[in-house]
């Protein structure tokens, strides 16, 4: 069986250096720490900055034969249009590259330049048409604007336009979010972790899919896609409820909440090989919208390929979460 991983990551170290400069001028204290604990990271690893033989052995090692790759931690989508532009494009460049001297072990998710929804969405195109990416990775909010603003409208044309998804990934919670909901009576380093990768990151970009959905954008573009990772962000765990206290005759909207869902998102385990979320949105979406993802180079998972390999569901659906599913959304 093949596998295909839809949810790992690379950094550019030469767009990072300057992304860290621009970043530093005007984020607050606890961004600028996280910003410079990735600096340092990828300086005493290079696992995020190496597309080469390194990656290939370890997807050789756990059995992953295909990594589609976005960009990771202080991703240029963050920047002012000024600089997001150039360094946006000089990371989907330089990601091109290293996936053309692999063929068909790497595919692409492009880097947008949001803050200019013009240049984003001809930066999309120019990355789907000549780059042959498969979508494109947006992480988190923009300056703590979520996606469903009216203004952003044009990039989720294009992307429906183009017939290829946009994968919501986690990112910084705004700092009021932070302070008032994860920081208490334990270090910065635990406030920084809930609010990040330990539970944070994730209710955030939930709720950004649970505002696409009510925003009405999937009647608008109804070829629209979205994919969301860590087995939805909790969202499957509330469809009843959510489609109990907002019924179409409450939102205007011409189906139910989980209509939408099932039919315009897919969502992957980020690396999260847990057997409880893996039931539950087997049973909740059926195998049909999940895909593979491991979340490299972040998480390591050494089990990938045996861990779905061994899941109680048939053969069949175990094909489709590996591959056929990613083969027929991002055409590989």
């Amino acid at each position: 069986m093949k596998i295909i991983a839809v949810e790992e990551h690379f950094m550019s170290q030469a767009v990072n250096e300057e992304y860290t400069k621009i970043f530093s001028k005007t984020a607050s204290p606890a961004a600028r720490t996280r910003a410079e604990y990735i600096a340092n990271y990828i300086k005493n690893d290079n696992s995020l900055i190496e597309i080469g033989e390194k990656r290939l052995a370890f997807m050789d090692k756990t059995g992953v034969d295909v990594q589609v790759i976005g960009y990771g931690n202080n991703s240029p989508m963050d920047l002012p249009a000024d600089d997001a532009i150039p360094l946006c494009k000089q990371a989907n460049d330089e990601l091109a590259v290293q996936i053309a001297k692999h063929p068909g072990r790497f595919y692409g998710f492009a880097t947008l330049p949001v803050a200019d929804v013009n240049a984003a969405s001809d930066e999309f195109s120019r990355c789907v048409k000549e780059l042959g990416f498969k979508g494109a990775m947006l992480n988190g909010t923009f300056n703590g604007h979520f996606f469903d603003e009216e203004r952003f409208f044009p990039i989720f044309e294009k992307s429906a336009e183009l017939q290829v998804p946009v994968y919501f990934h986690p990112g910084e919670v705004s700092e009021q979010v932070a302070a008032h909901y994860y920081r208490g009576n334990w270090s910065n380093m635990v406030a920084s972790t809930l609010a990040g990768q330990g539970f944070g990151w994730h209710l955030d970009v939930g709720i950004h899919i649970i505002r696409m959905t009510l925003s009405g954008i999937f009647d608008k573009l109804p070829g629209l896609t979205l994919i969301n990772g860590h087995w939805g962000e909790l969202v499957p765990y509330f469809f009843e409820r959510l489609d109990a206290q907002l019924p179409p005759k409450l939102t205007g909207l011409a189906r139910s909440f989980t209509e939408y869902y099932k039919e315009h998102v897919y969502v992957t385990p980020s690396g999260m090989l847990y057997n409880a979320p893996m039931g539950l949105c087997v049973s909740e979406l059926g195998a049909d919208r999940i895909l593979w993802a491991t979340d490299y180079p972040y998480l390591r998972p050494e089990n990938p390929r045996e861990y779905l390999e061994n899941a109680p569901i048939s053969d069949e659906d175990k094909e489709k979460i590996g591959y056929r599913n990613a083969e027929k959304l991002l055409k590989i």
